[in-house]
């Protein structure tokens, strides 16, 4: 028997938000019935919003190891490779990017299964599409350093390519360091540099705000436990 595929299915960056994905998606997620999720609570939420036809009871759901996603694989590669349908949640929005599934991904491209993507929300490409900064040359970053020094000498070296390059910098923070991290950006960084905060994406408070840190200074930004893409780049 040939391997079966493994969906990569998006879901609401927002909880509750089923709105933001296609219902020619949502008709696809309804046909699957083993799912590996980054938090299975999450993928159980979200399959009820979505009024999946089959109960708890007749769905499978393996939860990762964030830290070792590959650790127990054998639980569902021996399903996807005797043909079964998989379907891929990450926690929020598309898995894949900034996300543990990208290494199931990879895996199941090296046994030779079919590995198909669904267009869904990307917290991290809807910044930048909004962001007006250079959106044909960047640079991602996933989360910036912990300790201050090492965070400092990273945005130091940012700036150097941006103001060279033009390219945009992404990252994303835990969401309680936002604002530690945006006064690190304001003490650090040339104020001809533009930088866009991105909160909330596809939810009610939605606000996705770029400015000059010239411009910045002084604000105080509601960026508090709040999930936020930083962008960092020059105006075309």
């Amino acid at each position: 028997m040939n391997p079966g595929t493994l969906h990569l299915f998006p879901c609401p960056i927002i909880d509750g938000e089923t709105d933001t994905i296609p219902e020619s998606v949502i008709a696809a997620i309804r046909k699957v019935d083993f799912f590996i999720a980054e938090r299975a609570k999450t993928t159980r939420r979200f399959l009820k919003q979505i009024n999946h036809p089959l109960t708890f009871d007749e769905i499978e759901i393996f939860e990762l190891d964030k830290k070792n996603p590959l650790q127990d694989k054998d639980v569902w590669l021996m399903e996807l490779m005797a043909g079964k349908e998989i379907g891929l949640f990450s926690e929020a929005g598309t898995p894949c990017i900034a996300d543990p599934g990208e290494k199931i991904a990879s895996f199941a491209h090296q046994v030779g299964a079919k590995v198909k993507p669904y267009v869904g929300p990307n917290s991290i490409l809807l910044a930048l599409i909004a962001s007006g900064l250079n959106g044909e040359q960047f640079h991602f970053h996933t989360y910036l350093p912990i300790q201050q020094n090492d965070i400092t000498r990273t945005l130091k070296n940012i700036g150097t390519d941006i103001q060279k390059n033009g390219t945009s910098h992404i990252f994303i923070e835990t969401p309680y360091r936002n604002l530690k991290t945006f006064e690190t950006i304001m003490k650090t960084l040339p104020s001809n540099i533009f930088l866009c905060l991105a909160t909330d994406i596809t939810g009610a408070s939605e606000q996705i705000l770029t400015k000059s840190i010239k411009n910045w200074k002084g604000s105080k930004p509601d960026l508090h436990k709040r999930p936020t893409v930083f962008i960092l780049g020059l105006m075309q």
